[in-house]
């Protein structure tokens, strides 16, 4: 997808780290210099005169590269007047690789050491800089006691009102997966070199990383795209979202706007309908069109008289067919348990050109025995991949193969179904990850905790129907709808300024305010 911003493994920037030293041939402690300057730069952008301190900023080093960088950053902020020490946190191990030279240079320039972590002050710091594990920290690693001790230095300080910056990313961050330990310091900013780690981006590892600052270190989007060749991973963003909007022609009549029907609804249930049905209508849909179970559609063409109603045949009963064919079909939102879930599956899968499957349709197709012989036939039939809108329970079901995968790197999880079921997959949570049958995965960066309520699928739903008929095009519906239902939230909670009192209905209700943004 044009525009989109890619982020990257830890190996893929250790591939990118060696291709740019061999291409260039500069060593690779210029990399480390470049990296320590832009840190230095992100702690003098702090105010470090707001409190009368022993030093300006403490530097917490580990032993390998990240360490390294923070010696870099030690010299130049030295060299700019600031009262700064390096806390040494490599256990008295021996430096590694291009960390050695700048552990020297330091100290051949007087600058201080921390080595006895007793000896750190704990008030009064405006900035520390957390340098201790890169982005070879694995999960399973078991904390030695002085990094342990340093783990809980740095959030005294922090608790004290220290600003921390993260060098590359938070210490105890897992780089590929977000998985975070249980000492991993939230960081108030996060100065990354290269490209984005992927687990910056993705949850959990999202809630700690603060405000993300990329260094390239000269690293282009040409050079990092001929480098890299596996299954890529972007970042879903305003820019990437506003290249894939389509504004309606000044003379555009309803035919060209497209058709969308939604299915589902129970007695019970009747508002996840209303829902989807209005996000349908404004987000564009020539005709929303509804088929529902009979007792319901009064109540949802009293409240929606716009939309097109059809009810949903019982037994042996014949549809009332609505006008089609259909730009774009959504089913499964509030329909319960009903037994004609199945029966209607087994028919769209096959033959409907772009088809959403969400809710009790999740729950529905995991129980399918054929699904894998009629996901095989829409396949033959050249058909767009299937839209899975799935939450992490609702995945379960689907996928309980992928469970513990799931728990551990959700990124993998999504683009592991998306590939097994040749689907588009929208994992919905904090940071949604949607993932395409290529191997392709985004992630998406607007949304909030507000959404974390029963309603907000629902107008998602009817987002991404409407904008599938409107723009013909099932992944570009799925990456603006999903861009535009958490930037929705964020005004939402930008104007009640509290996620507990954001409802679906903010969402519906700040969708127009949010497209113009994209404007």
């Amino acid at each position: 997808m044009q525009g989109a911003y890619r982020l990257v493994t830890r190996a893929e920037q250790q591939l990118l780290d060696k291709a740019y030293t061999k291409l260039t041939g500069l060593p690779s402690i210029v990399l480390m210099e470049n990296a320590g300057k832009a840190l230095a730069e992100a702690v003098l952008s702090v105010d470090t005169t707001m409190q009368a301190a022993t030093y300006d900023c403490l530097i917490f080093a580990g032993k390998g590269q990240n360490g390294g960088d923070g010696y870099v950053a030690a010299r130049h902020l030295q060299s700019e007047g600031l009262k700064v020490a390096v806390v040494d946190v490599s256990a008295g191990e021996i430096h590694q690789n291009d960390a050695v030279a700048n552990v020297s240079a330091w100290i051949e320039l007087g600058g201080e050491i921390i080595r006895d972590l007793i000896q750190v002050p704990t008030d009064s710091i405006p900035v520390i800089v957390d340098a201790i594990f890169g982005s070879g920290f694995a999960a399973d690693r078991k904390l030695d006691s002085e990094a342990v001790h340093a783990f809980a230095l740095m959030s005294e300080l922090q608790a004290g009102g220290s600003a921390v910056i993260a060098c590359d990313l938070p210490s105890g961050l897992v780089a590929d997966t977000g998985q975070v330990s249980s000492l991993t310091l939230k960081a108030d900013l996060t100065v990354t070199f290269g490209r984005v780690k992927l687990g910056l981006i993705t949850h959990p590892g999202c809630l700690y990383s603060g405000e993300i600052w990329l260094e390239t270190l000269g690293m282009d989007d040409d050079f990092v795209d001929r480098q890299l060749k596996g299954d890529p991973a972007y970042i879903l963003d305003s820019a990437l979202a506003s290249s894939l909007d389509q504004k309606p022609a000044d003379d555009a009549h309803k035919g060209d706007n497209g058709k969308a029907l939604l299915i589902g609804g129970s007695e019970n249930m009747p508002g996840a309908m209303l829902l989807s049905i209005e996000a349908c209508g404004r987000s564009g849909a020539g005709y929303t069109m509804v088929r529902a179970p009979e007792e319901i559609i009064p109540l949802l063409a009293e409240v929606i008289p716009s939309a097109l109603y059809s009810a949903i045949p019982e037994g042996d009963q014949r549809k009332r067919d609505l006008p089609g064919p259909f730009d774009a079909i959504a089913i499964g939102m509030g329909a319960s348990g009903a037994s004609w879930i199945s029966k209607a599956l087994n028919s769209l899968i096959p033959n409907e050109k772009r088809l959403l499957i969400d809710a009790d349709g999740l729950n529905a197709l995991a129980k399918m025995p054929e699904v894998d012989e009629i996901l095989r036939e829409r396949q033959a039939n050249g058909l767009e991949p299937l839209v899975l809108t799935p939450h992490p329970v609702e995945f379960e079901r689907i996928a309980p193969e992928l469970s513990s995968l799931l728990r551990e790197d959700r990124v993998s999880a999504a683009r592991s179904l998306a590939l097994k079921k040749s689907a588009i997959v929208v994992l919905k949570g904090m940071a949604t990850v949607i993932a395409f049958p290529d191997g392709t995965v985004y992630i998406n960066e607007s949304g909030n905790s507000g959404m974390a309520k029963a309603g907000s699928g629902d107008v998602l739903t009817g987002m991404i129907a409407g904008n599938m008929a409107v723009l013909k095009d099932s992944y570009k519906a799925v990456l603006l709808s999903v861009y535009l239902h958490g930037l929705a939230a964020d005004i939402a909670l930008a104007q009640h300024d509290d996620p507990r009192y954001i409802l679906p209905e903010d969402i519906l209700a700040r969708l127009s305010e949010a497209r113009q943004t994209l404007s």
